[in-house]
């Protein structure tokens, strides 16, 4: 069984973002799914993959990705650093 979440506020039409409280069994326990619409392409959707963009997370998860989000939207995110490109 699912729950249907508040939308992410400020976020309208093509850019709305729903969530949904979901049970992701006894390893991930629960989880949420944060949906947005796709933009209208070229080609004609056939599933509803071709219709919507999601992304699960557990808790833990959306807990460090709400952190990294964070120091993006204070402009303070941490660049990648690839050792061996150095």
């Amino acid at each position: 069984m699912s729950t249907d979440l508040r939308n992410v506020p400020n976020c309208e039409a093509q850019f709305e973002l729903t969530q949904t409280r979901f049970w992701g069994g006894k390893d991930r326990m629960q989880c949420v799914q944060i949906t947005q619409r796709k933009a209208r392409g070229f080609e004609e959707p056939t599933t509803a993959s071709g219709f919507f963009n999601h992304i699960d997370l557990t808790r833990d998860q959306a807990r460090a990705l709400a952190v990294e989000l964070m120091l993006f939207a204070e402009g303070r995110e941490v660049e990648e650093f690839d050792s061996e490109a150095v």
